[in-house]
């Protein structure tokens, strides 16, 4: 009825099912779009009363969601128990992308620059650390100079994450070649690749917080130079966000500096 009433085809049908046109694809991102809009304005309005509900959308890099999510969720369904929330673990490029079409609400992103179209709260610069098994007996209060990279084994994610593009690039400054027998884009994966002794890899502090505290892994900070990656919030321009999002962008700030505050994310605060 609606490729009657649009006079496009929609689909694309062949003999093992129906696959989306690019009209389809275009008709649905809108469709998602609007009635996020809908079911956003029937919680706003109901919100006169003083409750926040609705359905909070937030988008964010793995190596991020592993380390705040459970954190952030608990902080927030405390306060607000009648607000469902969703958590959606990606690279930046597709975050960007979803927040832009209206299908997530926040994203946690890494950026060199502010992209375009979005309104970009600064969180953290957080910096980056050599991880080690319980047997490297790394430290944090015994630096690590890049240049000495070159002498072990790297585990590191694959060439499109933004992790390792800045270690490649720092790399090709200083005409280093390092060594990566194995890419593992899961950051559980790295870590248990890493606690078996198989090598090295590189990450922020609060990603293996827990296991240095259990004594599975250590880690030392790097220096010559300090690699750090900046981290933002990012909202879509255009769209007024719900008071569920308001006050989850609220609670998601204030986590992020008690971790700081705490030791358990290495960085410098941005707000």
């Amino acid at each position: 009825m609606l490729e009657e009433e649009l006079k496009v085809s929609l689909f694309s049908r062949h003999g093992r099912g129906m696959t989306l046109t690019e009209e389809g694809e275009l008709l649905l991102s809108r469709a998602v779009s609007i009635l996020r809009q809908i079911e956003e304005t029937r919680a706003d309005l109901t919100e006169q009363a003083g409750a926040v509900r609705g359905k909070v959308v937030i988008g964010v890099p793995p190596t991020v969601g592993d380390v705040l999510a459970a954190r952030i969720v608990d902080r927030f369904m405390n306060l607000y128990p009648e607000v469902t929330l969703r958590i959606v673990p990606a690279f930046t490029g597709y975050l960007l992308e979803w927040l832009q079409r209206g299908e997530i609400d926040l994203a946690i992103i890494y950026a060199q620059e502010n992209p375009k179209d979005i309104r970009a709260i600064p969180l953290i610069v957080e910096n980056l650390f050599l991880v080690g098994n319980a047997e490297d007996a790394l430290s944090q209060h015994h630096a690590v100079p890049f240049e000495t990279l070159v002498d072990h084994n790297l585990i590191l994610p694959g060439p499109s994450h933004s992790l390792r593009f800045l270690i490649e690039k720092e790399a090709d400054r200083k005409k280093m070649s390092l060594n990566v027998p194995v890419e593992a884009d899961s950051l559980q994966t790295l870590k248990d690749l890493t606690r078996r002794g198989l090598g090295k890899t590189i990450l922020p502090l609060a990603s293996v917080h827990a296991e240095i505290e259990s004594g599975a892994l250590s880690a030392a900070p790097l220096i010559d130079p300090v690699l750090s990656r900046k981290l933002i919030l990012a909202q879509p321009l255009g769209r007024t966000p719900s008071n569920a999002v308001v006050r989850f962008a609220e609670e998601l700030n204030d986590e992020v500096r008690d971790m700081v505050t705490s030791g358990i994310w290495d960085g410098q605060l941005l707000s």
